[in-house]
Order: structure tokens, then sequence, then C-alpha cells
């Protein structure tokens, strides 16, 4: 292996872990203390309110997430449980990286002005996910890298869907 493959396909994978523990603690059966399901996301989402950092996006949580909280708990379950098996299995690596990446940038609109949240703490977070996408991380120790070889050794190249997934790998 060359370069920081390795490294970062290590990194990768703990950046999987992380969303796996994320949207874990976000299941729809586990109860937070305000009574609502998905876990401590309700009473998070009640802290961005208090404390907006945009008036916008404070309005968009109590006039459209809080009356459809259900469904934006499942959203953000499957969300973070996708980001996290993909960084973890190297799976459209790509996708993953950018989805990932997004979904921070979500998160810090609402949580930059609670209390207790350190503002630096976006840019690292937001970044590894970029430099994921950007190094196809997924080729190393993912399925990523075993899709490509399979893909490669056909005489043809892809076509259709499997060239687009072919390129998130």
């Amino acid at each position: 292996m060359q370069g920081p493959g390795l490294p970062v396909a290590l990194f990768r994978i703990m950046f999987g872990i992380l969303w796996l523990d994320l949207g874990w603690s976000k299941a729809p059966w586990l109860i937070g203390q305000e009574g609502h399901r998905f876990g401590w996301l309700y009473g998070w989402i009640q802290q961005e309110i208090k404390h907006p950092t945009f008036g916008f996006y404070k309005a968009f949580l109590e006039n459209v997430v809080v009356p459809n909280f259900n469904f934006f708990g499942y959203m953000t379950f499957f969300t973070e449980i996708a980001l996290g098996l993909s960084l973890f299995l190297g799976l459209f690596t790509v996708l993953g990286g950018l989805g990932g990446a997004l979904w921070q940038v979500n998160i810090a609109l609402g949580s930059y002005s609670v209390p207790g949240e350190w503002y630096w703490v976006w840019p690292l977070l937001i970044a590894p996910h970029l430099i994921f996408a950007a190094c196809r991380a997924g080729r190393i120790l993912g399925i990523d890298g075993f899709l490509l070889s399979r893909i490669s050794r056909q005489e043809k190249g892809p076509a259709g869907i499997v060239h687009l997934l072919f390129r998130l790998a």
C-alpha cells in the first residue's frame, strides 16, 4: 500500500463506528427524558431551538421538524446508520463521505450556538468526510476495492447503473 491509503482507511472505519454509535443512540425504540422516541434527539432539537444560530433554521425546526418529529427521527436514525455502514464497510465511500459532510453541516447549523458546543468541532467533523470521498477511501480495506477489482476484470466496461456505482467506489 502506498501513501496515506491504510491510515485513511483506518480513520474511515473509525468514523463509521462513530456514525453507527450516534445512529444507535437515536434508535426508534429508545425513549428520551422528554418521553419521546429516538433517544436524546428530541431534547437536542429543543436546545437548538432555545439557542438558535440562524432564525430560518429555528423556524424550520419549530414549524417542520417538531410537528413531524416521527418522520425526522426515523430519517435521522436511518441516515446515520447508513453513513456508518458506508464508512465502516468502505461501501460507496464517495457517497458516504459527501453525505457525511452534508449531514455534519446540517447538524452544525443547529448546534453551533448551543452552550457548551465547541465551534471548532464542526470543521473537524466535516473535513474527514470530504477526505474520505476525495481519496476514495473505501478502495483500501473496503468493499469498494473488491467491487473495483471485480468490475475492472470484466471484458466490457461497466454500463448504466453499474457505471454510476463504479464512479462512487
